[in-house]
């Protein structure tokens, strides 16, 4: 999943900003997002609401449909 989330993060980082939590270590992020499995990935907004959350195998596809909605 490393090399899609690295092209979204360079596709998309005009228009969002990207944080990597670990699952494993518990942080502010790790309590905010409660993650359930690894991989898991969410979308916030400014208020640090979830807007959409993916879980495991995720396809690029999948990312850009909902990131293009928000970035144009």
């Amino acid at each position: 999943m490393e090399p899609i989330v690295n092209g979204l993060t360079k596709k998309y980082k005009a228009c969002m900003k990207f944080e990597h939590v670990n699952y494993h270590k518990r942080s502010e992020w790790h309590d905010l997002l409660f993650p359930i499995g690894s991989p898991e990935y969410a979308l916030l907004d400014s208020s640090k609401q979830i807007l959409y959350r993916w879980f495991g195998s995720t396809r690029e596809e999948d990312f850009e449909a909902v990131l293009n909605l928000l970035c144009t």
